[in-house]
C-alpha cells in the first residue's frame, strides 16, 4: 500500500468545519407535519393495540454546538447537542417507561414483564464526550443506559480507526490516500467531494480484513503525521477508566464493543473469540460486574452473520445489539439481533416525537 503527499506545505485552512447544516428528508417533514396536526398522536393508539415493543435508541456523540464551528471530523458520528439531548432525555422521562439493557434480559431469562412503551438508551464506542456531556444529563433524569466501549482503545489517548480516517480525508491533498487496489482518496479538493470520499473510504475500511486495515490506517498515520495535530485530535478521545468507573458507580451499564472495533464478519474464528472474550474479560475484571450484552461493531447487515451470533452466545452474552433501525416485538425478541433506533442531529423535536409514539412504523 502506497502514500504520497506532493505537497507537504498544504494548508487546509480553506477547508472550514466539515460540518453542514443537518438536511432533513422529505419522509422526515412529513411525519413533522403529522405530529404537529395530532395525526401521530391519534395513530399511536392503533400502534399500540397492534405492537408491545421494546425500543432501544443509539447514540454516539454529544457535542456541543460551539465545538462545531472548528470540528475537524465525521459530523455523521453527532447524534445530539447537549441542549438536544437534555430534551429527549426529558421527553423520555416525562412520556416513555425507560429500562435497562438488564432488564431486556431479565425479560428474556426468566420472564419479567416490561412496562409498556418501554425504551433502553444506549451509546457505542465510548468516546470521552459520553462522559463529559451525556453522563450528567442521563444523571439528572435518572434514565438508566448502556455504554458499549471498545476497550482497546480505553485510556488510550488515541483516536479511534475511522476518525483518523475522517480527519485525513478532510487535510490531504486530492488522491494523496492510496488502497491495495489502486483507488485513491480524496477523489477532489471541494468540501462535497471529500465528504463523498469519507463515505468511500469508511466502506473500503469497513470491508477490509482486520489486520490489512489496522496497517494501512498506521501507514496513514505516520506518513501524514505533519497534518495530524494534538488540538484537532482532542475532539475525539476514547473514555477513560476512570471515568467509565465513575459512570458505572452512578448506575451505568457497560456493554462490549469488541476490542479494536473491527468489521466481525471479516475475521477468523479464532480472532472473533478474541474480540469478543477479551473485551468482556476486561470489563468484567475492571468492573466486577458480568457483561452481558455486546454491540456489533457497524452493526448492518453485512457486519454480523449467523457464525458471529453463535461465538457472541458462547463467550457468554445474552444480548446482541446491531445498528439495524426499527422496534422490537416483545412477544417475538431476537435476543442477538436486537434492532436500534440511530438518533441524528437532524432529528427535529416533532420527529423525536413520533418516533418515540410508533418506533414500529418509522424506520
Amino acid at each position: 500500500m502506497e502514500h504520497s503527499n506532493s505537497h507537504p506545505h498544504f494548508d487546509p485552512a480553506h477547508l472550514r468545519s466539515p460540518i453542514e447544516p443537518a438536511h432533513k428528508g422529505r419522509a422526515q417533514r412529513l411525519v413533522e407535519i403529522a405530529e404537529r396536526v395530532g395525526a401521530v398522536r391519534a395513530a399511536r393508539r392503533l400502534h399500540d393495540r397492534l405492537n408491545s415493543t421494546i425500543t432501544i435508541l443509539a447514540y454516539h456523540r454529544v457535542i456541543p454546538t460551539d465545538a462545531l464551528d472548528s470540528y475537524p471530523l465525521d459530523p455523521e458520528l453527532i447524534s445530539a447537542t447537549p441542549q438536544q439531548f437534555d430534551w429527549q432525555m426529558r421527553h423520555l422521562r416525562e412520556h416513555r417507561n425507560p429500562v435497562s439493557l438488564t432488564d431486556v434480559i431479565a425479560h428474556l431469562d426468566k420472564g419479567t414483564p416490561l412496562p409498556r412503551a418501554a425504551i433502553a438508551v444506549t451509546f457505542d464506542d465510548g468516546f470521552s464526550d459520553t462522559y463529559r456531556y451525556a453522563f450528567p444529563i442521563l444523571n439528572r433524569y435518572k434514565i438508566p443506559a448502556t455504554i458499549f466501549v471498545s476497550t482497546g482503545y480505553v485510556d488510550s489517548q488515541t483516536p479511534f480507526w475511522f476518525e483518523i480516517a475522517s480527519y485525513l480525508i478532510y487535510r490531504v491533498r486530492p488522491r494523496a490516500l492510496k488502497i491495495d487496489d489502486g483507488r485513491t482518496f480524496p477523489i477532489g479538493e471541494s468540501l462535497g467531494e471529500r465528504t463523498a470520499s469519507l463515505r468511500q473510504i469508511h466502506g473500503i475500511l469497513k470491508d477490509l480484513p482486520n489486520c490489512e486495515r489496522v496497517i494501512l490506517i498506521d501507514k496513514w498515520t505516520h506518513a501524514f503525521s505533519d497534518l495530524i495535530t494534538h488540538d484537532a485530535m482532542r475532539h475525539s478521545l476514547p473514555i477513560s477508566w476512570h471515568q467509565i468507573h465513575h459512570m458505572a458507580s452512578n448506575g451505568i451499564d457497560f456493554g462490549s464493543h469488541t476490542v479494536t472495533h473491527p468489521n466481525l464478519t471479516r475475521l477468523t474464528d479464532h480472532d472473533l473469540g478474541l474480540e469478543l472474550s477479551e473485551s468482556k474479560r476486561l470489563l468484567e475484571a475492571q468492573l466486577q460486574r458480568p457483561i452481558e450484552s455486546v454491540a456489533y461493531p457497524i452493526g448492518t447487515r453485512s457486519a454480523f452473520d449467523q457464525r458471529v451470533t453463535t461465538a457472541t452466545e458462547r463467550n457468554g452474552f445474552k444480548l446482541g445489539v446491531t445498528y439495524i433501525p426499527g422496534a422490537n416485538l416483545i412477544d417475538r425478541l431476537n435476543r442477538f439481533e436486537m434492532h436500534r433506533h440511530g438518533i441524528g442531529r437532524s432529528m427535529s423535536p416533532p420527529y423525536f416525537r413520533a418516533l418515540m409514539s410508533l418506533p414500529s412504523w418509522l424506520n
